[in-house]
């Protein structure tokens, strides 16, 4: 059976991630620990110079999904009653995460939101393996997890393993 998934799963070229590698490095960074939901010990907010990263990837994320709901396309692109919407990117923050730090799941504000793995030290195997989880049903060290639910339904968790080899992918969702 086909799982619903509501965001997109894709890689940034080579080019998006020296962009997002640059800003990360390069702009003056404030601490955003206090703002957001993480149980981390270091989160910064970063500047899209010159809007870069959302011209180049977000807009087309934003607007793929914006028109995957068929009425949000008729209105726009059959009807003509509906102007085509116009996205911005607000905040853009990195988080550093280190080994048993988390962001428990929260609820984001606005349209959409996403997600890019920069670097990931550890491999999902290796971390389900770890001796505490030996007997543990479901483990899930290091995952990524979406909780989702539709209406008055049941609350589904989807986890997602994640690898080294998972730099530089992102998930763009409502």
């Amino acid at each position: 059976k086909q799982q619903y998934m509501p965001w997109l799963n894709s890689r940034l070229s080579e080019n998006d991630m020296k962009h997002l590698w640059d800003i990360i490095n390069t702009t003056q960074q404030k601490d955003s620990k206090g703002t957001l939901a993480g149980n981390i010990s270091k989160s910064e907010y970063i500047e899209d110079k010159d809007n870069w990263f959302y011209e180049n990837v977000l807009k087309d994320c934003a607007e793929t999904i914006y028109f995957k709901d068929w009425n949000n396309y008729y209105n726009v692109h059959v009807a003509k009653s509906a102007p085509p919407p116009v996205f911005e990117l607000k905040k853009l923050w990195v988080n550093y995460q280190k080994q048993h730090e988390f962001n428990p799941p929260h609820n984001h504000a606005g349209s959409f939101s996403f997600v890019v793995f920069m670097k990931i030290p550890t491999h999902w195997k290796e971390q389900h393996a770890l001796p505490w989880l030996k007997d543990v049903k479901e483990p899930h060290a290091s995952d990524f997890q979406f909780l989702l639910g539709i209406g008055e339904g049941p609350v589904n968790l989807i986890s997602i393993p994640l690898s080294p080899d998972d730099g530089g992918r992102i998930l763009f969702f409502p």
